[in-house]
């Protein structure tokens, strides 16, 4: 008996010291933000990051304005092929796929610092992002510095210029009347011509007349200036007097014809990967009329095709539990998986991309004391690990 009594006080007082121990060593503490924590926690949330496939869509936009004079352009011109209505067309040129990253709000976590643990716990170092995704987790601020993928695109487009410059004419015209008065003394009769002048608005079809009148004036001074018939040296200047008549030409003719412009526009579309969607996946539609619309909208179908590789399967099987509960002295980290993204519009393949996607990837955990551990901004995995 008395060796039994022995036994568990020495039982008992290895335990105390193993649990001192372990209070002494515990620094941190990490656990799932939906968790809850208590009031007196002190401590800070990190965040893992989650990546959209950003989806820039390169369109021209040909836009076709029907002239002020276009009813009159078969009367006054002999042209049938001119700009009849009004409509803008959008045509898809390319497609430009990268990545978007933010915050997952499935994936915070609360760092509570334990205060019974050692003193070295006061110089554990965190590095974040500003918005909260993790960085770094070492004993010495290295500044790690977030990096994300940029992508510049460049879109060169004509200067915007009034469509039709010469349509805001003078209105009015001077009309001038010949009045015939009769007088007449005893039986003498005298007849005098009265010309009486007044201004009287042009109606549509008059400034259309005089619009074609102006385009045959500057036809035969293009004429006459490049067939030498002022028999004047103009020397160079003679080639910009015609650029400038050909300009002025294009106008007067464009009230008749219509004008075309065409310019190069940027859509984006962000589309969030999730577990269970993969294959063909539809995403937007492209409307000839407004450009890229949701699926609610009008036109034809713009698909996703993601094909996961399976890098992370054993992972994944490995991990399924983790990120659910707390730890000590460690912290979660994202291991991403890769996929395979193509943007497929009317059964073409218009860009192919491998990216690694983090939340299709498992969670999993990294030791932080006496470890200095540097996290990628983009996907949360683990870039280095440098152990003292």
């Amino acid at each position: 008996m008395k060796h039994i009594n022995e036994f568990s006080r020495l039982f008992l007082l290895g335990v105390l010291v193993l649990c001192l121990h372990t209070a002494g060593d515990a620094q941190i503490i990490v656990s799932p933000a939906n968790n809850g924590k208590s009031a007196d926690a002190s401590g800070f949330y990190y965040a893992l990051p989650r990546n959209f496939i950003k989806l820039d869509f390169i369109l021209e936009k040909n836009q076709r304005f029907r002239g002020p004079y276009a009813d009159f352009t078969s009367k006054n011109l002999g042209v049938e092929q001119y700009v009849k209505q009004d409509e803008v067309v959008y045509t898809l040129l390319d497609v430009i796929v990268t990545t978007y990253t933010e915050p997952d709000p499935a994936a915070y976590f609360f760092v509570e610092f334990d205060e019974r643990g050692s003193k070295d716990a006061r110089s554990l170092v965190f590095n974040l992002m500003p918005d909260g995704i993790i960085l770094a987790a070492d004993d010495a601020d290295n500044r790690a510095a977030g990096t994300k993928s940029v992508t510049e695109t460049t879109l060169v487009n004509a200067p915007e210029s009034s469509h039709f410059q010469y349509y805001a004419e003078r209105n009015l015209y001077q009309r001038v009347d010949t009045i015939m008065r009769k007088i007449t003394i005893d039986t003498t009769t005298i007849k005098r011509n009265i010309l009486q002048t007044s201004w009287v608005d042009r109606n549509p079809e008059q400034k259309a007349r005089s619009a074609a009148d102006m385009i045959n004036k500057i036809r035969e001074s293009r004429y006459n200036l490049i067939s030498g018939y002022q028999e004047i040296n103009y020397g160079q200047s003679i080639v910009y007097m015609n650029e400038e008549l050909n300009k002025l030409e294009d106008e007067y003719l464009s009230l008749f014809l219509g004008k075309e412009s065409r310019s190069i526009e940027k859509q984006t579309l962000l589309f969030l990967p999730e577990p269970g969607k993969t294959g063909l996946v539809p995403v937007a539609k492209l409307n000839d009329n407004s450009g890229i619309t949701d699926l609610n909208g009008k036109g034809e179908n713009i698909q996703l095709k993601i094909d996961l590789t399976g890098v992370t399967q054993n992972l994944i099987n490995d991990n399924k539990n983790t990120g659910k509960s707390k730890i000590t002295n460690s912290v979660y980290y994202r291991i991403p998986e890769y996929v395979e993204v193509a943007v497929m519009f009317k059964g073409r393949s218009w860009a192919k991309q491998r990216m690694a996607i983090s939340q299709l990837g498992p969670i999993s955990v990294a030791p932080v004391m006496k470890t200095r551990l540097v996290f990628d901004a983009e996907t949360g995995m683990i870039k280095t690990v440098k152990r003292d």
